[in-house]
């Protein structure tokens, strides 16, 4: 049977595993290193669309450390794909990305669950007779963004500021701090936190997992 390639035109972007095949590399579709890379994909989703996507299918946040290609950031803003701030309009920024978070964090209603122990040994179910805890604030879990590259002007003013730190696989991480341990919320807050620092051409990728 032949197979049928579809064109170019049904997609945006070319995806690149990186070498411990967490780390995924977004490139638009006419760059050409997404074009000579040995191994790629073709795809019509944004990093956060497909975390997004896989999310929803899957029920959990994959463990993929997604980004845009540093070469292929398109910013809606003039400063460019690796724009210089100063320390007021760093921490103005920050200011506009940590109020972004904590509104969205806010506006999550995460689903409470009981904790206790199971009947028997590895069971899913609840032995009543026993201690239990309700947890309003359902599932806990971590948050953080990853600004790369680390040494761009926006992740050395991170540093600076006492807010960031490196993060495993490179790039500066800002942790989210905010909303108890409830995973839902941390989650909502650093996706909005990284929403808005791409509006100002920054490089940024929400992360989390569970407890």
């Amino acid at each position: 049977m032949e197979r049928i390639v579809k064109p170019d035109s049904d997609y945006k972007y070319r995806i690149i595993s990186g070498y411990d095949g967490r780390r995924m590399t977004w490139h638009n579709l006419e760059c050409k290193t997404g074009k000579n890379a040995k191994h790629s994909i073709r795809t019509a989703y944004t990093p956060l669309e497909r975390r997004e996507t896989i999310k929803n299918k899957r029920g959990y946040d994959p463990y993929y450390d997604d980004h845009m290609a540093h070469c292929c950031l398109n910013p809606t803003n003039t400063k460019g794909s690796n724009p210089t701030f100063t320390t007021r309009e760093a921490q103005r920024i920050f200011a506009h990305a940590h109020r972004a978070g904590i509104e969205a964090g806010n506006a999550v209603d995460p689903m409470p669950m009981v904790v206790g122990t199971p009947t028997t040994f590895l069971g899913n179910d609840i032995d009543y007779s026993k201690k239990t805890y309700y947890v309003p604030e359902g599932m806990c879990g971590f948050a953080w963004v990853v600004i790369r590259p680390a040494n761009s002007s926006i992740a050395r003013h991170a540093a600076k500021l006492g807010i960031g730190s490196s993060a495993y696989g490179g790039g500066m991480e800002i942790s989210v701090h905010d909303h108890g341990q409830s995973y839902e919320r941390k989650q909502k807050h650093a996706s909005a936190y990284a929403a808005v620092l791409r509006e100002y051409g920054i490089e940024a990728s929400p992360n989390s997992r569970l407890d």
